[in-house]
């Protein structure tokens, strides 16, 4: 669901209440993301990316491209890739870089998110790529497809074979709970 046509035309004028409005509808799909893809510089990245957003949505075109939440995930891939490139590099250099950032919740759900996450990471990067714009973008099919220059059916198959992966990594309770759906995108 994207932001309305009105109030994202002010965002796009400058419009700070609407400006405002964009970063909340997209602040906690943008935050997932983020932790999916960038671990412990997830708070970073989300910020990083919500203020890239705000300064070119002035050029954004609704008539052409990919809609503005396909947009705003590319951006917001982008720089979680360019963060897990520098971090790469620091961890060369020898300094140290958290795997996660701690989530919210209790201990269990702790427990939980952390298992997930990490059966999430050892993923190979385009079938990650496709789960976590798919579960935590909410993005469809063809908009991924897009975003990764892919076919929709190599959508459906990276998408497929990541579910397996995670099934398989996970204990049967715990791949259950997880919020991928098989609904048609």
């Amino acid at each position: 669901m994207d932001l309305p046509p009105a109030q994202l035309a002010r965002a796009r004028r400058g419009d700070r209440d609407a400006l405002a409005a964009l970063v909340r509808h997209y602040q906690d799909r943008v935050y997932s993301v983020c932790v999916a893809l960038a671990g412990a510089d997830a708070e970073d990245c989300a910020q990083d990316a919500l203020v890239k957003v705000l300064g070119a949505v002035h050029r954004f075109d609704p008539a052409r491209g990919p809609s503005l939440g396909a947009w705003v995930m590319t951006i917001t891939r982008r720089v979680c890739i360019d963060r897990a490139r520098a971090a790469r590099v620091a961890r060369h250099a020898d300094h140290p870089v958290d795997a996660f950032a701690a989530p919210a919740g209790d201990a269990a759900e702790r427990a939980r998110a952390e298992l997930v996450r990490r059966a999430v990471l050892e993923l190979p990067d385009d079938h990650r790529a496709v789960l976590v714009l798919r579960a935590w973008g909410e993005l469809a099919y063809d908009e991924i497809a897009e975003l990764e220059g892919i076919p929709v059916g190599t959508v459906r198959s990276r998408l497929a074979r990541a579910r397996d992966a995670l099934r398989s990594a996970l204990s049967p309770a715990l791949a259950d709970t997880l919020e991928v759906h098989d609904d048609v995108g």
